[in-house]
């Protein structure tokens, strides 16, 4: 009887094969997980960049706002005088971006004060929230006659805002036309329009000295806020 023998040499040499077949896989696994990670994230920072640069970039446009709780003074909201009088909110462009006031919205919120001079006020604890729409000008204004405890959209009345002087004139620009520029002020001296209630009624509203008045501006394009801070009214 012929008996098979088996052959050591060839069998080591089979197994030596084998093994290194069976590590190679995993290794190629691996780098192919590797290779489609790196390629996945190409795409996504290629599409993420994309979106960065197409985006509409926010202004840097810095504004300082005053504003006045004194009583009208040489025709308040018509007056020519040469310089910011008590009915007057004041709009200052520090630095940065030349805005078209046409772009911003202005947006005040206002908490009518228990009392006034010690008086229970009629609005007590009331909120008036009112936003000025530069891109409606002077189309639609605030009206005494309007609910100012609803959230009202308006435009302003045409009283003009020139920087510098903020008198009101024939060809001077009004708000929603005129551009806001570095280093000018400007007036809106129609506060009743600015805050929308009438700040004269105080029995009513409580509008005084020291009274705070949250304002928030938003360039529309981008949808920014480029102002949003309390302002203290001064007498």
């Amino acid at each position: 009887m012929c008996r098979y023998r088996k052959n050591p040499e060839k069998e080591r040499s089979l197994s030596f094969f084998t093994e290194r077949e069976s590590a190679v896989s995993p290794v190629i696994g691996v780098m192919l997980m590797l290779v489609v990670t790196i390629i996945v994230a190409a795409v996504v920072s290629s599409f993420a960049g994309g979106l960065a640069d197409t985006a509409d970039q926010a202004p840097t446009t810095s504004f300082e706002i005053s504003m006045r709780a004194g009583d009208d003074v040489g025709g308040g909201a018509m007056s020519s005088r040469p310089g910011p009088a008590p009915a007057v909110v004041v709009l200052t462009v520090n630095t940065g971006d030349t805005l078209n006031s046409g772009d911003l919205q202005i947006i005040t919120t206002y908490t009518v004060p228990e009392t006034y001079n010690g008086v229970a006020t009629a609005n007590a604890g009331k909120v008036i929230k009112h936003t000025l729409d530069g891109a409606l000008g002077s189309t639609s204004t605030w009206s005494s006659s309007a609910s100012p405890f609803v959230p009202q959209v308006n435009g302003y009345p045409k009283t003009s805002l020139a920087p510098g002087n903020g008198m009101v004139g024939q060809g001077t620009p009004f708000f929603g036309s005129c551009q806001f520029k570095p280093g000018e002020q400007y007036w809106f001296k129609n506060r009743d329009a600015f805050l929308g209630f009438d700040v004269d009624d105080r029995t009513a509203y409580g509008f005084q000295e020291g009274s705070v008045v949250h304002v928030t501006i938003v360039h529309v394009p981008t949808g920014q806020t480029v102002f949003d801070k309390d302002v203290v009214a001064l007498w």
